[in-house]
C-alpha cells in the first residue's frame, strides 16, 4: 500500500490500488474519500463531536444506502469528518445476499488467507504495460470502484442541488483504499474510525479553514 505523502507540508492521498487485486473479492476494505481541496464543507468538530452541516447530512444519509448498492455489501464502521470520510466496507462471499436491507457487521470477516490477486506476481518481475492496462480496464467493473464512484456521484449531485453549483466537483477524483488482511489491522482501523472526531486536531486531514 502506498502511504499518504507530504506535499508543501500537507498530507495528500496517493492512488494506491493493491496491484492486480480483485476488488470484487470477499473481504473487508478500508476506504477514505476526501473533499476537493480539503474544504471543510461537511461540518465541524466541536469538543470531539462531529457536527454535520447540511452537506454532511447528505453524505451521512447516502452512507446508510451503501448496502443497497449491491447484495454482497455490508457496512461496518464509518464516519463523516469535515473534509473527508472513512469507512470499512465488507463484501460477502460470491453467493451472499444482504436481503436488500441495511445491515451492519460487528466482527471481522475477511477470509484468511485473503483471496489471491488476479495476477500472481513473480519475485522481482515487473508487470508489463499491457498487463497493467488490462487490469485497469477490469478494475472499473469491480464492486469497490463502482461503489465508491456511485457514492461520490450521488452525494455530489445532491450537494450541488443544495449549493446551486451544477456540475461542480466536490470530491477528489481518486480515493484511498486498503485491503484489511487480519484481525489486528481490522480492530486498529475500526478504532481509528470511531475515534476520528475526538482526535481531529491530530489528524493528517486537519485544517482550521472552516
Amino acid at each position: 500500500m502506498t502511504p499518504a505523502r507530504k506535499y508543501k507540508n500537507k498530507y495528500r492521498i496517493e492512488a494506491n490500488r493493491w496491484q492486480f487485486w480483485d476488488y470484487s473479492a470477499p473481504g473487508s476494505y478500508f476506504i477514505t474519500i476526501c473533499v476537493c481541496n480539503r474544504e471543510c464543507i461537511l461540518g465541524r468538530v466541536q469538543n470531539g463531536i462531529m457536527e454535520l452541516s447540511d452537506y454532511g447530512d447528505i453524505v451521512k444519509n447516502e452512507f446508510l444506502k451503501i448496502p443497497l448498492y449491491h447484495k454482497r455489501v455490508l457496512l461496518d464502521a464509518w464516519v463523516v469528518m469535515p473534509n473527508h470520510v472513512h469507512c470499512i466496507i465488507t463484501l460477502g462471499d460470491y453467493d451472499f445476499d444482504n436481503g436488500g436491507t441495511v445491515k451492519k457487521i460487528h466482527e471481522f470477516s475477511l477470509p484468511i488467507p485473503p483471496t489471491p490477486p488476479l495476477r500472481q506476481p513473480h519475485q522481482q518481475i515487473e508487470p508489463t504495460i499491457e498487463e497493467i492496462k488490462q487490469y485497469r480496464k477490469q478494475r472499473h467493473n469491480m464492486i469497490i470502484p463502482k461503489l465508491t464512484g456511485k457514492f461520490q456521484m450521488q452525494t455530489s449531485k445532491q450537494i450541488n442541488l443544495k449549493r446551486k453549483t451544477r456540475g461542480r466537483r466536490n470530491w477528489q477524483p481518486d480515493y484511498h483504499d486498503h485491503v484489511i488482511r487480519d484481525q489486528l489491522s481490522y480492530h486498529r482501523i475500526k478504532k481509528y474510525i470511531i475515534n476520528n472526531p475526538r482526535n481531529w486536531k491530530d489528524d493528517n486531514f486537519y485544517t482550521e479553514s472552516y
